[in-house]
């Protein structure tokens, strides 16, 4: 039986504390992962840190987020090519938040500009920032071209 949502503290009466109930002995599903987390991860990292523009503290918490295993979990049946996109994805969206950390209102502006530019006119936008370039590769990598390219073809950009 769950003990309720709500009670009162013994230590501070009239302070409330959440109880959350116990999930983890409620699951009884076997955890898998993907067989592709190693080659994703390796990669995505390579496309990732590829200029050297990821340096010191902000390179080593990459390598702590552990995104593959996280991807690689979710879909453990995926195919290597939709696992990929999705890895990429989800690295990705934490550069970006990474970025917006240390940026004002104009920064803020600027790379939604160049994101969403590259987004809008992949063939057409040319962006000298980096996050301009990995907008464009995602989007080169994640359409239906996907299983005829690899990162070591990436001389377009």
């Amino acid at each position: 039986m769950c003990a309720p949502a709500l009670r009162p503290s013994s230590n501070h009466p009239g302070v409330k504390k959440i109880v959350l109930p116990d999930l983890v002995s409620h699951c009884n599903f076997k955890l898998r992962c993907n067989r592709f987390r190693k080659l994703i991860t390796t990669e995505t990292k390579r496309w990732l840190f590829k200029d050297g523009n990821l340096m010191g503290k902000k390179h080593e918490a990459y390598h702590g987020l552990k995104v593959g295993l996280l991807v690689a979990q979710c879909y453990p049946d995926a195919a290597y090519p939709q696992l990929r996109v999705v890895n990429d994805f989800m690295i990705y969206l934490f550069h970006l938040d990474n970025l917006s950390d240390d940026m004002d209102n104009r920064g803020t502006v600027s790379t939604a500009d160049e994101v969403l530019n590259s987004l809008y006119h992949p063939h057409t936008w040319r962006s000298s920032s980096r996050v301009g370039k990995m907008t464009r590769e995602y989007v080169y990598f994640s359409s239906d071209n996907l299983l005829a390219h690899t990162l070591t073809d990436i001389s377009a950009f």
